[in-house]
């Protein structure tokens, strides 16, 4: 498996993201959060399904479920404004994809058009 943060830049990390993500109480999860970062990143460099994440990130709806908790408790964001602030580790930015310019699937684009069908003729002043 090919992972994308090196031993160094994790180092700079993982301060940042233990002060984004202070557990207040409950369990440790299982995965460290090195490969739990690891495992979205690798979600969003190849855009595979949660379900086809593969078993070395550990059990895909752990991830998911953490990755949502992450969300709704704002630990994301903290994150990133922590990344942000943080000179050393360059310059990070957000990026936004403009869904009108993403082409679909050819299965999501809707059933196919029935051709052959012609439009009445209305007849004039009816």
């Amino acid at each position: 498996m090919r992972y994308q943060l090196t031993d160094d830049l994790w180092q700079r990390l993982e301060p940042l993201i233990a002060q984004a993500t202070k557990h207040k109480q409950g369990v440790k999860p299982e995965l460290p959060d090195r490969l739990f970062v690891e495992a979205i990143l690798y979600l969003g460099r190849t855009g595979i399904p949660w379900r086809d994440l593969p078993g070395e990130f550990g059990s895909w709806d752990a991830v998911y479920n953490r990755f949502r908790r992450w969300e709704a408790s704002g630990r994301w964001r903290r994150l990133f404004e922590l990344v942000t602030a943080q000179p050393e580790l360059g310059e990070v930015g957000r990026l936004f994809v403009d869904s009108t310019i993403v082409r679909v699937h050819q299965h999501g684009a809707g059933p196919r058009k029935k051709r052959g069908l012609k439009p009445r003729a209305v007849p004039a002043g009816a």
